[in-house]
Parts: C-alpha cells; sequence; structure tokens
C-alpha cells in the first residue's frame, strides 16, 4: 500500500505510515473460505463436460441437458423420485392412523382421512422412478424391470416428534378428540332437533338431548327428553320426535334410544327409524301414529297390559316413556 503523501510503500495491513505518521486506512481482509469459494466457482466455470446426445457443453453437475433437454444424470431423478414419493406414503400412513383414530369418534371423519390415505397410496405408485425413454435416449430398463421398481414395496419409517413438554401430549390428545366428539354431536344432531323445536311454537319449553351413545358411539342415537312444559301433550311430543325422525332418515344407524331424563326406555333397530322419517316425509299418518308404538322394544323389561285400541296403545307408549314422572300430567289426559 502507498502512502498517499510520503509516497512510501506500507503493508496492507499498516494503520499508520512509519515514514511521515498519516493514517491510513487498513484494507479488510478477505477470508479464506471467500477465496476458496471463489476458487471453486472459477474452477468450476472452467470445467465442462459434454452431453452424451448432443455432444453440447455443460456444466460436470448438470441434470438437463440445456440444449437437447435430455436427462443427463438418472441417479438425480431416481433420487428426486424416492423422496417424492416417501414424502407421499408418509403422508398417506398419517391418514391411515388418524383415520383409524377417528372411526372411534366420529366415523364420517374416519372413512374420508382413510379414502384419503388410500387416494395417495394410489399417488405413490403413480409417480415414475425410472426417467422417461426418448428418442434420442431409447435404451431404458425393459417393461418389467420398471414395473418391478415401480411397484417395490418399501419400509417407511414414521418419526414421532420429541415433545419437550410431554404432558401437553397426554392432555392435548383427549382434549382434541372431545372437541371432535362433541362437534359431531352437536353439528349432526343436536342442531338438527333444535331446528325442529324452533319452527314450531308448540314445542316451546319442551328440550330435547340428541346425541350418539356415550357421545362417541356413531351407531347408535340416543333422543333424550330432557324437559316438557305444560303446553306439551303427548301428540304433541310424538310430532317432535317424527319431526326429527325425518331429518335423520338419510343417515345409516344400528338403533335409536328413546329416553327420559337419562334413563332409556325404548330402544328400535335404524331400519325401523329410517322407515318411521320415510312414512312421516309420505303424511301416513296411520303408520306414524298408530304401528310406530308398536315397533319399539321397552329396555326395563316390564310387560305392560295389550291395549283395546290403537289409540290406547300409543297413550300407553307415551305413559311409559315419561308419563309416569309425577313432574309430567300432560299424559293424565290422553291424546
Amino acid at each position: 500500500m502507498q502512502c498517499p503523501e510520503c509516497h512510501s510503500l506500507n503493508d496492507t495491513l499498516t494503520g499508520a505510515c512509519p515514514s511521515c505518521g498519516l493514517l491510513l486506512v487498513a484494507l479488510k481482509p478477505k477470508r479464506r473460505a471467500e477465496d476458496q469459494a471463489a476458487q471453486k466457482r472459477r474452477k468450476a466455470d472452467s470445467e465442462s463436460a459434454s452431453c452424451p446426445f448432443c455432444s453440447g457443453d455443460i456444466s460436470p453437475t448438470a441434470v438437463r441437458c440445456r440444449h437437447c433437454s435430455e436427462i443427463v444424470d438418472d441417479e438425480y431423478y431416481r433420487t428426486r423420485a424416492q423422496r417424492l414419493r416417501s414424502r407421499v406414503n408418509y403422508a398417506s400412513w398419517i391418514a391411515y392412523l388418524f383415520g383409524l383414530g377417528a372411526l372411534l369418534v366420529f366415523r364420517p371423519v374416519g372413512l374420508v382421512s382413510i379414502g384419503a390415505g388410500l387416494l395417495l397410496s394410489i399417488l405413490y405408485y403413480a409417480i415414475p422412478v425410472e426417467p422417461p425413454a426418448t428418442k434420442r435416449n431409447p435404451n431404458r430398463p425393459t417393461l418389467g424391470h420398471r414395473l418391478a421398481r415401480q411397484f417395490k414395496l418399501e419400509r417407511v419409517s414414521i418419526p414421532i416428534p420429541a415433545f419437550r413438554k410431554k404432558r401437553l401430549v397426554f392432555i392435548g390428545t383427549p382434549l382434541i378428540a372431545a372437541i371432535i366428539g362433541y362437534s359431531a354431536n352437536l353439528f349432526l344432531l343436536q342442531e338438527p332437533m333444535n331446528d325442529v323445536l324452533r319452527e314450531n311454537s308448540a314445542f316451546r319449553g319442551m328440550k330435547v338431548s340428541a346425541h350418539y351413545e356415550y357421545w362417541v358411539v356413531p351407531g347408535v342415537v340416543v333422543y333424550d327428553l330432557r324437559q316438557l312444559s305444560f303446553r306439551q301433550t303427548p301428540i304433541d311430543v310424538h310430532t317432535a320426535f317424527l319431526e326429527f325422525a325425518k331429518r335423520m332418515r338419510e343417515k345409516k344407524l344400528d338403533r335409536v334410544e328413546l329416553s327420559y331424563r337419562g334413563t332409556t326406555k325404548f330402544s328400535i333397530d335404524g331400519a325401523g327409524f329410517q322407515r318411521i322419517g320415510e312414512e312421516y316425509a309420505k303424511r301416513n299418518f296411520d303408520y306414524v301414529l298408530y304401528t310406530v308404538p308398536k315397533l319399539f322394544h321397552s329396555e326395563d323389561g316390564a310387560k305392560a297390559a295389550k291395549p283395546d285400541s290403537d289409540r290406547d296403545a300409543l297413550v300407553q307408549f307415551h305413559r311409559h316413556w315419561y308419563g309416569e314422572d309425577p313432574l309430567t300430567k300432560s299424559v293424565a289426559n290422553g291424546m
């Protein structure tokens, strides 16, 4: 470095000129790593390879030729395909495991998740592993070899993340399951029942809890009559149940239970419940009024006396359902 005052030569790292004492600006030396990186870049730029298909100049690390677009690095293509397939396979196993767990809480979500896992599995086998054959490079593996590589079963490892606070896992997992179960009961059963009670002023004061058995068994629905007011007559209670059956007639259920304040009184199979909703939608009142009480099975084992008429059978059905409660007086006057 030349001093601008006395023009004497000094070292690059010198802070002041030893001849005249002028302060000099010390230049920061380049790091060794930067120098090596620059040397590597210059070396890579100086080196070149030849494309085996068009003999064009390409980079030694090129995957495709920039002139003819042919794949010149088959292993890179296979590695990239395997990496993509491993991600799809991992996602499919996650969907399967989540679906199996969701089946215990909410069957539709579990079936959708398992279906998504099946689609991901199909996508896994649809991702090509070998580079495609072209006109310039027809010497690819035979069809049998390609199919064997394409449908080869691979072992998949599912890593479990290490949580710092494992209590969150034990607390959060049941909490999420409870939220999913509550949402399923609320939106699929309780909200349709609330709509029925809001649509008719005759149902004012009536409270019904519609939910799955134990809140987690999706095949069994519990129709729990929680509260009645002095306005409701047995025909009103019966109509509310028929409206609920009409809304639920498209669902495939195993069993429906009629309860009063948490105590199960009657039960009916899913096909019979679906038939009730369909007949009520057709306005077949003879069936829904006089045949429906005969379809239910008593859960407490009590055998009622044989009624004299169909009307007496309907009154006796409602009396056994909720009329035995001293607070319920709506069945005392009959229908």
